[in-house]
């Protein structure tokens, strides 16, 4: 991916991100609700940092260490998830 495309992708993600953040959790949601807000902003943040670790850090010419990072990125975005989801449940 070209960094231009990648910089378009990251635009379009935080648009998504934004908008996302503003119409997924109105005052009155219940704990369900919030639940799939808060997994869909992780997916969103997901996406976003493996466009910059492969575009920008040309983590995409090096496949082990651009799993290695994913690796770490996953699990620290399910402990992260883990510690959301614990006052909801």
């Amino acid at each position: 991916m070209t960094l231009f495309r990648a910089w378009i992708l990251l635009l379009v993600l935080s648009g998504l991100s934004a908008a996302f953040a503003e119409y997924s959790a109105p005052a009155d949601t219940g704990a369900a609700t919030m639940a799939a807000g808060g997994a869909g902003m992780l997916c969103l943040t997901w996406l976003k940092a493996r466009t910059i670790l492969a575009s920008y850090l040309r983590l995409d010419e090096t496949p082990a260490a651009r799993r290695i990072f994913g690796l770490i990125l996953g699990l620290y975005l399910l402990l992260l998830a883990g510690l959301f989801l614990l006052p909801l449940a």
